[in-house]
Parts: C-alpha cells; sequence; structure tokens
C-alpha cells in the first residue's frame, strides 16, 4: 500500500475508534448533539483525504478533527477520561520496563 494511501487507512481507523467510543458515553442531549457535529466534522475532513491523499495538510486537518472529537468525548465523559489516563500510564509503564531491559542486555 503506498504511504499517502497507509495516513487514509490510519485516518479512517482512527475515526471509526472514536465513533466506537461514542456509543460508550453517556450525556445530555446537548453533550450527544456536541459529540455528533465533531464526528460529523472529521468525517468530512478525512472524506476529503480519499480524493487528496497525498496532500499533507489535508491529512493533519483530519487528524486534528479526530482530536478534537476525542476531546469532546474525554471532556463530556469523566470515565473514558480515567480510561486514558490509565492507558497513557500503561504505556509509559511498558516505555520504563524496556529500558530496563535494554539496560539489562547491555550490562
Amino acid at each position: 500500500m503506498p504511504a499517502e494511501w497507509a495516513a487514509v487507512d490510519v485516518l479512517i481507523h482512527e475515526l471509526g475508534a472514536v465513533r466506537a467510543a461514542a456509543f460508550a458515553v453517556h450525556g445530555s442531549e446537548a453533550a450527544s448533539a456536541a459529540i455528533e457535529q465533531a464526528i460529523h466534522e472529521a468525517t468530512e475532513a478525512v472524506v476529503v483525504t480519499l480524493d487528496t491523499p497525498s496532500d499533507v495538510r489535508m491529512v493533519a486537518r483530519a487528524h486534528e478533527a479526530i482530536e478534537v472529537v476525542a476531546d469532546v468525548l474525554a471532556t463530556l465523559d469523566d470515565e473514558l477520561v480515567r480510561s486514558l489516563r490509565i492507558r497513557a500510564r500503561g504505556t509509559r509503564l511498558r516505555a520504563r520496563a524496556m529500558e530496563l531491559l535494554d539496560q539489562a542486555r547491555r550490562s
């Protein structure tokens, strides 16, 4: 797969992930409307990349739009925020474990 299409593939997966996460958010009608609007904007940004997969600016714009969805979700759902923090901590701990293993191998 050419690199520009790989970037589009990543965008599509990211969009699917935030869409799936949105289904788990339980909020007010206004919160649901904000989520849907953010997803709509992100979807439009991703669709543009289908016509211009090598346009780095459009790919970056789509990534940013997806990040906005994630931010909206995180703001509206405390449980999601807690989950993201745990995931980030796990990533840091795995990275530290890898550092220690590398040090041990070199010794």
